[in-house]
This record gives structure tokens, C-alpha cells and sequence, in this order.
């Protein structure tokens, strides 16, 4: 009996125990519920108490943290910079969004219903490399009239831009060839007073690459539907004008004759011209300066070739073109229709360019991959140019410059390192938009930015801009780093004074 009195203890005594743990859970849960599901409460005070990061770019994820946010992203509002911020999500205690493009003055405000509150700290907005419109207008089905002559903001349309070039003399004008099936003249683009104008090339079907003579004269390749005895490379001698246009007045003179030439360059160290045949792949060189300007060599047909052959491409009947490194160690050639790029090195003794080899992609591989050497694939790649890596500068490397290049048919501007990595600047971006991997959007170069068959390239050392001639939107683009405004710019300046006097 004894026993049973004491079982029954211990029984009530184990339930009492277990009575007292609930209680406790449940007004540990009472008192510390989940905020982070409160709706707002318009009779509590919104606070913010902190947010990350501190500084970045636009279109950054920044995550808002403080108290009575509420859950409905329709009563809430944030601004950065005083520019509106992209809601994702709420959580009562933090808010999840995307930071603007071009938020400078950084300032975080916070509105959930009726308040607003601003943070006690603010964004530090770093400025990045976007794209933006320079000129060109057209209708949504890409219909515009030609301008000859007007200001960037109505200058028409851009028809078949292929090949930039500044004038070396005048570093504010930009020289666009452009390609088609009619009689293209050169455009001039001048870059200070942001107007174009046309310069007209009499008889000339079209002219495809532009470069200059070591005395800054002029050089067009001029592939032409006729005979051998037309002319394929054309020069114009520079003459002098006030507004920087020196061609204005200039006719041309024929530098080598033929009917498939739609590439060529001058060798800086040599000063010779380099050109190429299209049918046969064949790349000729010519000193003009020794040989005069009338006595051409005719390709193909002419005396003497053998004696001007430098060498040969891979492929025929495919169009190519050249850019020599700005240091002379050696040319890259660029296999428009081949989707790939080779390079020819510069030979110090016998001051000429030798056989070519394969740096990226691989001969009818077309295709989007950002990988090393042969293995990278591309699609139609289109002008390039060398840029200036300060950090390969700073490491003291052989080669101090990167080739950034249009990928026409990939919609985009590819990298290639002198080691051999490709790897994509811009275009493609804004992926929710669609499928597809063209259009016309502006805005960070690669998460927002897209092109619609980029073929033309120039970059500006100086202001660190590139121009591109985005031929299937019929405008020319540019890619440059954000510049904050002017009243802006000066408020910061004061800001950091007062900051070094305290």
C-alpha cells in the first residue's frame, strides 16, 4: 500500500514538472514573438537602424534593417540618393531592395505609410561604367531619315557603321566608315560640339577601314565591285581647316589598285601599308613613300607580288581586317566571317610582320563561350581596339594592353587578355526582360546593357570612353563611367573639407 502511495507521488510530481516547463515555453513565446510578420502599425513609430552595404554601384541588393517595416510592399517607399529604389520584400524588422542607377547624393529614406525616416548614415555610391546613346534616332521599325549634317540629339539615322577612327591631330573628331550595298560616304563626328556631318567620297562605292600615315595623311580600303585596275586603297592628304575638319576639302589619290580589298593598315615602325586580298587571303605590303603614290601594285594580276607578299590567311573569300598593337610588337587580324582572331608578330630584323597563329575561337566555330585561347568561341566579331591596363602597367608585364572587340552576331563587346582569355564587357544584360540576348537598353554594361549587332569600335584613352557603332539599333553608343552633376560634385567637395577640418 506503502508503494502505491509513493508511485503515485512521484507521478503527480513528474506531471506538475512538465506543467511548469509548458508554462514557461509558453510565455517565453509570448513575450518574445516573431516580429519579423508584424504588419505595420500606423501607432508605432518606423524606425531604421541600420543598412547594407554602405557603398556600391546601381542595381545592388541593399538590405534595410529596423522596426515596425511593416510586410506590404505597397505602402512602402525607399529612395537612395532621392532616386526611387526597387522593393523586393519586407519583413517587419528589415526591407530587401535594389539600389538606383546614378543615386550619388546617397541619402537612405525609408516611407511606410504615413512616416518617413532617413538613416543616419548614407550610401556611398560609386560611380560605374554605363552605356548611353550618343546619337542616332529611328521609329520602332527602325525607319529615320539621313542626316548630312546636324546636332547628336536629330541627327537621323546611323546606317551601317563598321569602322571608327580619331583623327590623330584632332583628338575631339571621330571618322566612321560605313558599309552597305549603296554609295556610303564618311561620317565626322565631332565629339566637342556634338554635331555630324558627312564627308563625301566622289566615285568611291564605299571605304571599309580607316588609318593614318605616320604624317597623319588618310588611308581608306575601298573594296570595289570591277576590275583590277580600280583602285583598293585610296589616301587623302591632310589640308587645314579651323574646326578641326582637314579633309574637308581633300580629294584622294590611289594607293594600290585591285577588286577585293576590304582591310588594310599602316605598320607604324615600317610606315607601309598592309592590305589584304579577300579571294585569295593573301596580305600584301607596300612602301608607298619609297615607290610613289602612281605606281600601284595591281592584286591580283600585277608584277612584282611575290616581292610584296607578307603572308596569308587561313581562310578565303572571307572578309578580315587588321589593328596593329599601339606598341608595335605585333597585329591582330580580326576574321570577320571566320569567328576568330589571329596574331602576326613583328620580326625586329627583318622589319616585317610573320605567319599568324590562332589567339581565339576557331575557323566556323560560331558561338558564345568566355574561355581561353582556341577554346573560347565567338560570332561574327567586328572592329577592335587596344586599351591601356593600368594594373598589368603597375606589375611591370610585357604587354600592357587588352583588345576589347565588337561580337557582332553575340550582341556584345568581348575582352580578350594577352594571355588569351575572353571574357564579356557588355551587352547581354537585363535577363528577366527576355530570352533573347539583344535590344536597345541602356544602363550598367552588364547586368542592364544590350546592344542589337555592335560591328564598329573607338576608345578615347583620354576621358576613358568607348564609342560604339550599334548598327541593328541604327545608332552609335558609348560606355563611359557616370559623372555626377555638377551642383552635386561641388556639395561633395564641401562635404570633404569639412570633414578634413574637423
Amino acid at each position: 500500500m506503502k508503494c502505491k502511495i509513493m508511485r503515485h507521488g512521484i507521478i503527480e510530481f513528474q506531471w506538475m514538472i512538465l506543467l511548469l516547463l509548458f508554462t514557461i515555453c509558453f510565455s517565453s513565446c509570448k513575450d518574445d514573438k516573431d516580429t519579423s510578420a508584424e504588419p505595420y502599425d500606423p501607432n508605432q513609430p518606423v524606425e531604421v537602424t541600420d543598412f547594407t552595404p554602405k557603398s556600391g554601384g546601381g542595381r545592388k541588393k541593399m538590405i534595410i534593417y529596423g522596426n515596425n517595416l511593416g510586410i506590404d510592399r505597397s505602402i512602402i517607399s525607399v529612395k537612395v540618393g532621392g532616386k526611387e529604389a526597387i522593393v523586393v520584400s519586407a519583413k517587419g524588422t528589415s526591407i530587401y531592395c535594389s539600389t538606383p542607377e546614378s543615386c550619388f547624393e546617397g541619402t537612405v529614406e525609408v516611407k511606410v505609410g504615413e512616416q518617413t525616416v532617413i538613416a543616419s548614415e548614407k550610401y556611398q555610391y560609386d560611380p560605374q561604367m554605363v552605356v548611353t546613346d550618343l546619337c542616332g534616332d529611328v521609329d520602332e521599325l527602325g525607319q529615320g531619315d539621313i542626316v548630312e549634317t546636324g546636332p547628336f540629339d536629330d541627327c537621323g539615322k546611323i546606317e551601317y557603321p563598321f569602322w571608327f577612327s580619331f583623327d590623330p591631330q584632332h583628338p575631339n573628331i571621330l571618322y566612321l566608315s560605313q558599309t552597305g550595298t549603296n554609295s556610303r560616304p564618311l561620317r565626322v563626328l565631332d565629339l566637342e560640339k556634338k554635331m555630324i556631318y558627312t564627308k563625301k567620297l566622289n566615285d568611291i562605292e564605299r571605304a571599309t577601314t580607316i588609318t593614318w600615315t605616320n604624317d597623319g595623311d588618310m588611308i581608306l580600303a575601298t573594296p570595289q565591285n570591277k576590275d583590277k585596275k580600280n583602285k583598293n586603297n585610296v589616301i587623302l592628304k591632310r589640308g587645314s581647316s579651323t574646326d578641326g575638319q582637314d579633309f574637308k576639302e581633300s580629294g584622294w589619290v590611289a594607293l594600290a589598285r585591285g577588286n577585293a580589298c576590304n582591310g588594310s593598315m599602316i605598320l607604324p615602325q615600317t610606315g607601309e601599308l598592309y592590305f589584304n586580298h579577300r579571294a585569295t587571303g593573301n596580305v600584301y605590303r607596300y612602301n608607298f613613300e619609297e615607290n610613289g603614290y602612281n605606281k600601284n601594285p595591281e592584286v591580283p594580276g600585277g608584277e612584282g607580288l611575290s616581292e610584296l607578299l607578307a603572308f596569308s590567311v587561313p581562310n578565303q573569300t572571307v572578309d578580315f581586317s587588321m589593328v596593329p598593337h599601339p606598341k608595335g610588337k605585333y597585329v591582330y587580324i580580326i576574321m570577320h566571317e571566320s569567328h576568330y582572331i589571329l596574331r602576326s608578330n613583328y620580326d625586329e630584323e627583318t622589319k616585317k610582320l610573320v605567319t599568324p597563329y590562332i589567339v581565339c575561337g576557331q575557323s566556323g566555330q560560331a558561338d558564345y563561350k568566355d574561355l581561353v585561347g582556341i577554346n573560347a568561341r565567338i560570332n561574327k566579331p567586328g572592329q577592335g581596339v587596344f586599351v591601356l591596363n593600368e594594373e598589368y602597367k603597375a606589375a611591370n608585364k610585357d604587354d600592357w594592353y587588352d583588345f576589347y572587340f565588337t561580337d557582332t552576331e553575340n550582341h556584345c563587346i568581348r575582352i580578350l587578355t594577352p594571355d588569351g582569355v575572353v571574357s564579356t564587357f557588355a551587352g547581354r544584360g537585363s535577363a528577366s526582360a527576355s530570352s533573347y540576348k539583344w535590344g536597345k537598353q541602356n544602363g550598367e554594361v552588364r547586368e542592364r546593357a544590350r546592344f542589337n549587332k555592335p560591328i564598329a569600335l573607338a576608345y578615347d584613352e583620354v576621358t576613358k570612353t568607348f564609342y560604339i557603332g550599334d548598327s541593328g539599333n541604327y545608332k552609335i553608343r558609348k560606355i563611359a563611367k557616370e559623372q555626377a552633376p555638377d551642383d552635386l560634385s561641388g556639395e561633395e567637395s564641401n562635404d570633404n573639407q569639412n570633414q578634413e577640418n574637423q
